[in-house]
């Protein structure tokens, strides 16, 4: 998955000579929390709605400052390449909700933001997809899975997502999203297989 099949575009931006004031404005009227800021076309920051909170006591009121004077200059920002695995990392260890997105002249192309991130992880948990959900503990170690798959493909039932975490005592947790409206034979099958299942949901829950 890459940041450019998921990003918010066209995306809404400020110049630098804007005020406060203005970039406020923007913000409340598109709904949004962050914009990159634009010089002669190419990215040169981003601000934040935190960036805007102004205090009443402040000498230079908001329609009066310019946005260059409270954006982040040193700004990270992406590709329509990067893949959303390392852009997610960027933000966490950046500890930042918005990753601008430009090609290769500096040009922004889009925004990738938190809310992003946690869509493209919903879908890959298959959430929204009406398939049951069903989660499995399994030895971690390489053909550990094939079994469970060839047992669950033998049912006629299709598997729409699967995603995997590692624990700490050599074994894997694993859900898997079912295209079935009953459960049990898949639950039956797995058992007879010696496969431990955890826990079950409906749809999505």
């Amino acid at each position: 998955m890459l940041v450019g099949e998921h990003m918010t575009s066209p995306v809404i931006t400020v110049e630098p000579h804007a005020t406060v004031s203005q970039a406020r404005k923007l913000m409340q009227d598109h709904d949004i929390r962050h914009l990159p800021v634009i010089e002669h076309a190419r990215l040169i920051g981003i601000v934040a709605r935190s960036d805007l909170n102004w205090p009443s006591a402040a000498k230079v009121p908001p329609d009066a400052m310019p946005v260059a004077e409270v954006m982040s200059g040193n700004v990270i920002a992406v590709t329509p390449r990067t893949t959303i695995e390392n852009a997610a990392s960027l933000m966490l260890a950046n500890k930042i909700g918005a990753l601008p997105v430009v090609d290769e002249e500096e040009h922004v192309v889009g925004i990738l933001t938190a809310a992003d991130i946690l869509s493209v992880f919903l879908e890959v948990m298959g959430v929204g997809s009406g398939a049951r959900r069903i989660e499995i503990r399994l030895p971690d170690r390489p053909g550990a899975l094939a079994p469970a798959v060839q047992c669950i493909g033998s049912l006629g039932v299709n598997i729409v997502s699967v995603v995997s975490a590692r624990e700490q005592d050599g074994w894997r947790s694993l859900v898997l999203r079912l295209a079935t409206d009953d459960l049990e034979p898949v639950l039956t099958a797995l058992a007879d297989l010696g496969v431990e299942v955890v826990s079950t949901g409906e749809g999505d829950d």
